[in-house]
Parts: structure tokens; sequence; C-alpha cells
């Protein structure tokens, strides 16, 4: 994000986040500084309270202290309207704290998961005491950026009594697009109240999409997609994004992505920021491309070039990654030789515990 735009989210975006923290964003971009919590502040203590006014402060100074502006491609403007630490009460509320996801992709998890019961039954709880009042008459909602609609019967159940609460809201909507038919749209009540979707992908193609995502659906998610399109292209959708978090496993496929947004009429939205998530974490060396001691770094700094990656209308792509350099020939190599080095390590670990697995059979059977 440019340091010289102002974010407009601290004056009209509040989201929902895990046990009840609020943020104004993405806690991811906003470096997890909440300003509040559903479940133990009122709701002008959490929009107009100091934590909130600091942050509104902060942004009129242009200085984002709170940010992590480097990746954010937020609701950024050149000249902000407003002139006050203290704002009405927010037009755009993202409910995200339902993890829930029936897919395991590198990127995210190494394991299916679920929210548990009890979380589930302290939300519901709380939705006609806290949940409703905030969303009566908010004008946009953005569901469910931490989980997938479709795996989870508590978001649904959520959503319907929000939107039955306030039937004229529109929905920003995110989904890995497995489940994202035009039946199942229908069927939740989505089809007509979407008016900007987002769909993980993360691959261009079919083999690349095996790797992230560990299954073989990724020609079941082309005809989702395809559908999403469709809306686009006939001007149902204001807004088509099909998001893609940079890997070692998938950054070759980052100007066909950007091929396939053009042909989609969408943009395709490119990002290194991966929060705390697991696999992706645990084997950042290996995964990391964007790092100048990965492996591969130089080949991935020259395929930044691609004159595709200027599609600024199809192509989001932040600007630290533009601006990339590549590292002299020696420290490539250098990166080159480690690699091989470990790889060649981790065979040997993984042999020897083969052959004490074998050892200890024969020893005992």
């Amino acid at each position: 994000m440019d340091r010289n735009l102002y974010c407009k989210n601290p004056w009209n975006c509040l989201e929902l986040n895990n046990d009840g923290k609020c943020f104004f964003c993405n806690p991811c971009f906003s470096n997890f500084n909440l300003i509040g919590n559903i479940f133990e502040d009122s709701i002008e203590e959490i929009w107009n309270g100091e934590r909130a006014q600091n942050f509104r402060r902060d942004v009129m100074e242009r200085k984002y202290t709170y940010c992590n502006y480097e990746n954010c491609n937020g609701n950024k403007t050149e000249n902000l309207e407003y002139n006050s630490t203290i704002a009405p009460l927010p037009e755009y509320i993202n409910i995200g704290y339902d993890y829930t996801c029936a897919q395991r992709c590198i990127i995210c998890r190494d394991e299916h998961q679920a929210l548990p019961p009890e979380i589930c039954k302290k939300w519901e709880d709380a939705l006609e005491t806290h949940i409703l009042p905030i969303t009566k008459n908010v004008k946009y909602m953005f569901i469910n950026c931490r989980g997938e609609f479709f795996d989870s019967a508590h978001t649904q159940k959520m959503y319907a009594a929000i939107i039955a609460n306030n039937p004229n809201i529109k929905v920003d909507f995110i989904s890995n697009g497995i489940k994202c038919t035009e039946e199942n749209l229908k069927k939740h009540n989505l089809l007509d109240k979407i008016f900007r979707v987002h769909i993980s992908l993360h691959a261009a193609t079919r083999e690349t999409y095996k790797k992230i995502f560990r299954v073989d659906k990724f020609n079941d998610v082309m005809k989702n997609i395809e559908f999403i399109s469709s809306l686009k292209k006939s001007g149902k959708l204001e807004d088509f994004e099909i998001m893609f978090v940079i890997t070692a496993e998938n950054y070759k496929d980052m100007p066909k992505f950007v091929e396939l947004a053009q042909k989609l009429d969408a943009r395709a939205a490119f990002s290194a920021c991966i929060g705390g998530y697991a696999e992706y974490i645990m084997n950042r060396e290996n995964y990391a491309v964007f790092y100048q001691n990965h492996h591969n770094y130089n080949d991935f700094v020259k395929m930044l070039k691609n004159p595709i990656f200027n599609d600024r209308q199809h192509c989001f792509l932040p600007d630290y990654l533009r601006e990339l350099k590549p590292v002299s020939l020696k420290h490539s190599i250098k990166n080159k030789i480690k690699y091989f080095a470990r790889t060649k390590l981790n065979m040997k670990l993984e042999q020897t515990k083969d052959d004490i697995s074998i050892f200890s059979h024969d020893t005992y059977k």
C-alpha cells in the first residue's frame, strides 16, 4: 500500500475475529492491533474508544504505525473524506471468526478444521444481543475470510439470521470455489446478495493446484469460477478476484494466472502475506521463494519482469515484490548448495528412520 494514500477502513469497516476480537481489517494487515472485544465491550467503546481513535489519528497522519502496509492492497484513497477520529457506526462488517474448512491446502492448514461446538454456541447465544444490533444497518458484509462458508453449518445459520434482520445487506464473499456452484449460491440466498467474490485458487494449472490443495478438483473449481465470471461479465457482480498466495510450489504459474484473470474479467491478487499458516511457516525455507536466501529467488525475480504484470486492471502485485532485485551469482550459488545439502541430509534422515523401523520390526517380531 502506498503511504501517500489514505486507508478508509478505520472509518467504515469492522472485523469480528476469534474470541470476539475486533479489528479494522484483516489482522495480518493491521498487525493484530485490536480495537476491542464484542463479548466484553459495548459497540461504542469498540468503535470510538481510545484504541480506535489512536488508529484513525495514525492513518490521518499517514504513519501507518499499526499496519502491515507493504502487503496491503486495502481500501485506499488519495483524499480522505474524514476529518475526525470519531466515526459513525461502520457500513462494512466482516464476520471472520469461523475457520471451519474441509480442505487442507499447504497455505492454510495441515488438517481439516472445524469450529468447536462450544464456540459455535457462544456466538449463536450472542446473536440477538451482540451481532444483530451491529449488523442491523450495515450496507456490506464480508463472509467468511477464515474458513469456507459452504463447509460450516454454523456460519450458514448466522448468515441467514443476519440477512433476515437486514434484507438490504450486500455480501462480499470469499470461497475456495469447490462448492461455490450456482445451486449452492441460490440455496443459501447468496446469488442475489453478492456484489464481490474472491476465490482462493493459488494455481493456474491442474498439476499446481494438486500440489497446493492436495486434492484433484481443479476442473470442478474452474466450472464454478466460469459461472462467477459470467455474473461479472453480465454486470450482476461488481468485482471478481482470484487470489494467489505465492510459494515455491506455484510461482511459475503466476503469468498464466494473470492470463486466466484476463479471460475471466477478474483481478489476479498476489500476496506473500501468509500470517500464521501451518505448513507454510514450518517449511519457510523451502516455500518462501520471495526471500533472498531461497534457492530459486533469482528465478522468481526474473519471472516478475514479465510485462503481463503491468496489466494493473487484471493484476494486483504488491509494489515491494515489483521492486525486488536479484542477488549476486555467488549468493545464488551458495543458496542452491545449501538447499541441495539440506535436501540430501533430509533424505539420509528419512532413510535412517526407515532402517531403524525395519531393524525394530526384525528384532522384535
